[in-house]
Formats: structure tokens, C-alpha cells, sequence
């Protein structure tokens, strides 16, 4: 396997100005200030936010970054805990690279990919991630068989065996995780309702690879990539729709300069139905939702307005934005593995955000990442919030009749 077979091969050392020109003018702490309506809602670092120390923040990783370079200091395990509590959300670098022209979150990622090179990182937490993935090729540990399964459940075409126009890559979340069935079973309604050539790969389809990248694992990652990308490939499909937004992230930022099909985000496909008449939203709700932006989705393939246009299509639905939206989103509290790897930490930023939902004053907090939705409702039981989190899919296909 080649070494750079997916993005081209990058060291922080390339970085070396982002790193060492950052002034630690801290605008990477919160958001844009002409851009908050309530002061409550300024600060935006997940990690920066709960552990207040500078190292926490993006400008001290940046420090970090520069000071083990220079070798002016050892990895420590307080080191290590300030790395991996980055979720990685993108908000420090959506602050400053319009600013200072300073990439902090792609710093982040190559200290990650350099402490994995040289064999100081990973933690304890993360072998049971990497021994589900080594093993069963899912990030679950669940038999790949159950994904042959599913292809009778939800009466679809197998793409491994049978030509069709688009490719469903479920990821390992919805396939497995019998509470995310919904969404899948909403996903494929859509699709056909929408007259979508629609298969799967069944047991054929491999982890992403998403969770290996987030936590700096490029050599492993590129093992499923480049796998998924050859089979893919060999379905003759003409796109790639994914469900979970780190797959869409991932092919997008990372498969597609060698894959033959183009990926999208399902959201990004439904919108385009429903803007085409494919597919008609009718059944009237009466529910103030918000729509919360996966980071994956939003700030890194900037998907802002298709999920919005989709929730102004249900009538009857009353949807307000939430204090921090879009490219100022809050974190849900599972990215970058964090919340994965210290589950009270991801707890209490999910909290955080349902604190939010209800100074909002709404019914249901929708989104399309399954990462958010499990975290966001463990916010909900933590909080003991009348709050529901729904997937956008479930909530469209009940107003075009899918229940």
C-alpha cells in the first residue's frame, strides 16, 4: 500500500510558522463577538471550556506543538491529556484563519499523526477502538455479517452483486446500533420515495476509517481506505451517499481525488429532492426544533443550508436557530474520539448543549450524525431535560407518510 494514497502526506514541521507565529491572542477561546447575542454563549472550546488552563485552548496546543519541536520539552501524561481532549470540532480554526491566516486545527492533527509516528501516543482508552477495528473491521467489534442482514431488512439492492446508480455507505453506527435503526429504515424510504437506484454493500463495507484519523492513526486509517475505496469503486455506482457526517467528511476531504464517484452527505441529497419535487413533505408538525450542526457537516464541508431547507419543507414546523449556529456551533461533546476516550468530559459538553436547547426554548433537537445524537442524548438523561434529539431523516419521512 502506498504511504499517500489518500491526502497527500503532511508534517507539522510544514507548519512550523502556523505554530510559531501564533501570539496567543486567544481569539481561538470563543466566538466571534459581534456574533453572540448573549454572553453566555461566547465561549466555544469544548476542552479550553471545562479545564480553563491555557493548554486546553488551541493557542496552547500551538505551544505545545512548538515547544516539542524545538525539544524545550518531554511528553507528559498532563501532555498527553491536553492532546487528546481537542474534539477537534474546527471552532478554534474557524476564529482564526480568517484573522491571522493561522491553521490551529490542523496543527492538532499532525501532533496527533507525529505522536502516533513516534510511538508516545495513543492511551489505554483508545485499544479497545483499535482491537474492534483490527478485528471485526467495524469500530463496533460487531460481525460484519450483520451488515449482510440488513440488505433483506430494508429491501435493497446489494451493490456488491447488483448495478445501481447510488451507493448507500451506512456507516458502522447506524448498522449496528439497534436505537439508530430508525434512521437507517427513514434513510432508505426517502431514497426510494425519491425513485433513487439505491444499494449497499452489506458486509462489504468497511469502517471509514474516521475514528483512526481522528485520533492520528494515518497508517491504519489508510489500510480502510484504501479497501473502501476499491470497493466502491468496483459497484460501478455514479455517487456515494453517507448517513454519519464523519463518512461524508472523510470521503470528501480525504477519498474523493481517488474515488470514480463523487460522495455526498445525504442531507446535501434530500434537499436537492425536495427542491426538485422528487419528494413532498405534507403531513403538518407542530414542533420548535433547532437544528444542531455537526461539526464534521458544518464547519468542515460547510453543509449549513441544505438541512435547514429540508426542516422549512415539513409544514406546521416552527424552527429557530440556537445561540451558536453554524460555523459557531458547540460541539456535541464526541469528536475527535474525545468524548470516546473520557466519556464524563464528552457528558458534560453534551449537557452544555442541551443547557442551550432549552434556553432556546424548543421541543426537538435535530440532527444527522449519529455521534451527536447518542451524545446529545446522554446530555438529555444527564440534564433530565424535556428535550428530544431526533435524526432529521426520521423527522422528514413521517411528513412524507414513511410511518
Amino acid at each position: 500500500m502506498k504511504a499517500n494514497l489518500t491526502k497527500t502526506r503532511e508534517l507539522l514541521s510544514q507548519y512550523r510558522e502556523d505554530y510559531a507565529l501564533c501570539s496567543k491572542c486567544k481569539i481561538c477561546h470563543g466566538n466571534h463577538v459581534q456574533e453572540v447575542n448573549h454572553a453566555r454563549f461566547f465561549r466555544n472550546c469544548p476542552s479550553g471550556s471545562r479545564f480553563r488552563f491555557e493548554a486546553y485552548y488551541a493557542s496552547g496546543r500551538m505551544e505545545l506543538a512548538r515547544a516539542l519541536n524545538l525539544k524545550e520539552i518531554e511528553v507528559t501524561p498532563q501532555y498527553k491529556h491536553a492532546l487528546y481532549t481537542c474534539m477537534e470540532c474546527g471552532s478554534c480554526q474557524e476564529q482564526c484563519y480568517p484573522v491571522k491566516q493561522i491553521w490551529p486545527l490542523r496543527v492538532i492533527e499532525l501532533l496527533r499523526e507525529k505522536a502516533v509516528a513516534e510511538g508516545w501516543g495513543l492511551l489505554p482508552e483508545h485499544e479497545p477502538f483499535l482491537k474492534n477495528l483490527e478485528e471485526s473491521d467495524n469500530l463496533l467489534g460487531k460481525p460484519q455479517a450483520e451488515r449482510d442482514k440488513l440488505i433483506k431488512e430494508l429491501d435493497i439492492k446489494d451493490a456488491s452483486k447488483d448495478k445501481c446508480e447510488t451507493l448507500l455507505f451506512i456507516g458502522c453506527q447506524y448498522a449496528f446500533k439497534p436505537a439508530m435503526k430508525d434512521t437507517l429504515h427513514a434513510a432508505v424510504n426517502l431514497l426510494k420515495k425519491a425513485g433513487t437506484d439505491v444499494g449497499v454493500l452489506g458486509s462489504k463495507e468497511l469502517c471509514c476509517g474516521a475514528p483512526l484519523l481522528e485520533l492520528g492513526d494515518r497508517d491504519f486509517f489508510e489500510a480502510f481506505a484504501t479497501e473502501n475505496i476499491k470497493r466502491i469503486d468496483a459497484t460501478g455506482a455514479q455517487e456515494v451517499i453517507t448517513l454519519c457526517s464523519h463518512c461524508a467528511s472523510v470521503m470528501t476531504e480525504e477519498y474523493a481525488s481517488f474515488m470514480e464517484v463523487k460522495p455526498r452527505h445525504i442531507t446535501q441529497y434530500i434537499s436537492a429532492a425536495l427542491e426538485d419535487g422528487k419528494l413532498k413533505a405534507s403531513k403538518k408538525s407542530k414542533a420548535t426544533v433547532a437544528w444542531h450542526d455537526p461539526c464534521r457537516l458544518g464547519r468542515r464541508l460547510k453543509v449549513y443550508d441544505e438541512p435547514r431547507a429540508i426542516l422549512d419543507a415539513i409544514p406546521g414546523l416552527k424552527r429557530v436557530e440556537l445561540e451558536r449556529n453554524k460555523g459557531n456551533a458547540l460541539c456535541c461533546g464526541n469528536g475527535g474520539m474525545a468524548g470516546m476516550t473520557y466519556p464524563e468530559f464528552g457528558l458534560d459538553v453534551a449537557k452544555e448543549r442541551i443547557f442551550e436547547a432549552e434556553f432556546c426554548e424548543i421541543d426537538t433537537l435535530v440532527t444527522s450524525c449519529p455521534w451527536c445524537e447518542e451524545m446529545l442524548q446522554g446530555g438529555i438523561d444527564g440534564r433530565k431535560s424535556k428535550v428530544k434529539v431526533e435524526n432529521i431523516l426520521t423527522l422528514l419521512d413521517e411528513s412524507v407518510g414513511g410511518k
